[in-house]
Parts: C-alpha cells; structure tokens; sequence
C-alpha cells in the first residue's frame, strides 16, 4: 500500500492508494481525517481527468452520486459525499473492508446453501428499499440496479454484504444514453428482456440475483454455452441447463424459489424482491443469526489464500473490496 504523501490530498480527503484504474474512473482507498487522530477510511471514486471534460459523462457520473444518495439501507454500500477537484468529479463511498463474491468465488469454489440463502436474503432487502424507492411526492422512482453480479456483492470482515456499482443503474425518470437495442450489464447475469434491450423493472434484477446465487452454490452458471455468441442465444432464449446440478447443491425447496427466479417471462417470476425474499426466508437454512459469522470466515479464508499466493493477492487488489467494474460508468458510445 502506498504511503499517504505519496498520493496527496482530494479535497479533505487523503488517499492513501490506488485500488484500480478503469476505463472511465480509478478507485483509491482514502480516509478523512480529523482532529485528536481521528481517521474515517472511505473509498473513493473519481473520474479520468481526460473524460471529465466531456459534458456527457460528467453528467452519468453525477447521475450516479445522484442515485446513490437517496439510499439509505444497511445492505447498500452507502455514497457520504461528492465533489469536483480542479474540474475533476469525485464520489465518496462507504469502505467495506473485505472481498467481493466474484473473488470468494474464484476457481469455481461454492458456498453452502444456508450461507448462499443469507446472501441472497440480505440482497432481496436490498433491492426491496432501492426497487420501492419514492420521489418526495409519493412517486416511484422505478430504479433498476441493471448489474447484479458477484463483483458487486461486497462481502465484509465483520460479516458485512452489501450491494455496490450504481453506475449502470436506470430511474422511470433518468435520463436514458444508451443507445436503442444496446444493453448495459455483464451478460452471463443478465435477464433475457435486458438482453433483448426491452423495458426492464425490478424483475429483471431479480432474475440476475437467482443467475447469481445458482452460481454460488453449483460452481458454474445456468447455462451450458461455451462461447459468447452461444451465451448470447442461452440468455436471450433463456436456455437454462438441466437443473440436475442445482438440485444436487441446492436441495429441491432451495432450487425451486430460484428456478421460479429463472423464468423466461418477467410475469412468470416472483412479483417483488419482497416476494421472493418471503419464498427464500421459508427455505430452512440455519440459524440466520449464526450466517454473518459465516461471512466473516469466509472472507478470512479468502484474504490468507491471497497472502499466501502473492501474485493472486496482486492480481485480486485490483478489484478487492471493490471489483473493476464499480469503475466503469460505461464503455458504451451514447
């Protein structure tokens, strides 16, 4: 980790080191500091100097701080502040201090049902609060994550899950600038009607979720394609894979709430996140009290494999708390 001079001051903020450079933004692990030794770590996300010129992306990236800032649930990574630096913009971010999933799920590793249920339960909330989110005159703002995936599942030391990268997310009354029948997200996560560049809801999310959790629990995602062109047609024509293998890892009550989640049709699925948070929490699973520990244990175990193995731990600092992609606005021409 660099040394604090080393990267200077943002603001009130002293970062501390570089945790990734994207296309569009880099991430550094920053704290704000204060009188008496007090030290606040946060992670911040601040613009290329050479886009922040452009008007277009400046807008999405205030767009982002916009959307950010109206969260307020324990399973959201939270936004604590934004501001512009010699022209260049800046999101402040909660620090969650751990991994993220795609990385505990590295080289096909899997986690227990009860462990996949508590995380797939503590993401259900989290969608509930953002899906049911009101302007202040009552009206839904309709948001859409758009990018529910492991790498923006961050996964604490303390046992922590939250859900991070609104980067990509879409309001009933955001501005769109993606461009007609092109798409946003990564595509082995995404719903078939997101695929399709139709209007999507809260459902598509969820059905991003059930990819994600099948994933966590079989090794592999839910569909047989070996090539992209072939994933391309799996998930725009829903071709699942057998559910043998999920019924092994899942058991059948377990593999039933996400295959229900799976469904081709948004109609077919679970209505809300509340819905089929109510579907997941009447799966036995343990003792949910007992899960956030599991969290923890986890994370540990996939922090020491990394000090174990320096050339992975380098290669995961890209991307550990937060994954690439929370620095990607977007790649796409709007």
């Amino acid at each position: 980790m660099a040394h604090a001079a080393d990267l200077g001051m943002l603001g009130r903020y002293r970062l501390r080191a570089l945790l990734a450079r994207g296309g569009m933004a880099e991430l550094f692990l920053a704290d704000l500091p204060g009188p008496e030794g007090f030290e606040k770590p946060v992670a911040i996300k601040r613009m290329l100097p050479q886009l922040a010129t452009q008007e277009t992306y400046r807008q999405m990236f205030a767009q982002e701080a916009r959307l950010m800032a109206t969260f307020g649930h324990g399973h959201v990574v939270s936004a604590l502040d934004y501001g512009v630096e010699q022209g260049n913009p800046y999101l402040v971010l909660e620090y969650v201090d751990g991994a993220d999933l795609e990385h505990v799920l590295g080289d096909g590793r899997v986690l227990p049902p009860p462990l996949a249920r508590y995380v797939g339960l503590c993401l259900l909330r989290a969608l509930e609060h953002v899906h049911g989110l009101r302007d202040p005159q009552g009206e839904p703002l309709g948001i859409v994550h758009r990018d529910i995936s492991p790498a923006n599942v961050l996964l604490g030391r303390t046992g922590d899950v939250k859900l991070a990268d609104f980067g990509i997310a879409k309001g009933l009354r955001t501005p769109s600038r993606t461009a007609p029948g092109s798409t946003r997200g990564r595509l082995r996560y995404m719903s078939p009607e997101q695929v399709q560049g139709g209007p999507l809801d809260g459902r598509a999310d969820l059905f991003s979720l059930a990819v994600l959790l099948y994933e966590a629990l079989v090794g592999r995602g839910p569909y047989s394609a070996k090539t992209d062109a072939q994933l391309l047609l799996a998930v725009r024509e829903s071709r699942l894979a057998p559910p043998d293998d999920l019924l092994r890892a899942a058991g059948p009550t377990l593999a039933e709430v996400l295959l229900r989640a799976l469904r081709p049709h948004p109609a077919e699925r679970y209505a809300s996140a509340n819905e089929m948070a109510r579907a997941l929490a009447a799966v036995c699973g343990g003792d949910e009290a007992q899960q956030p520990w599991c969290v923890a244990e986890v994370v540990a175990r996939t922090l020491a494999a990394d000090a174990t193995a320096p050339e992975v731990a380098r290669q995961a600092a890209g991307r550990s708390p937060f994954s690439a992609v929370l620095l990607e606005v977007s790649k796409e021409e709007t």
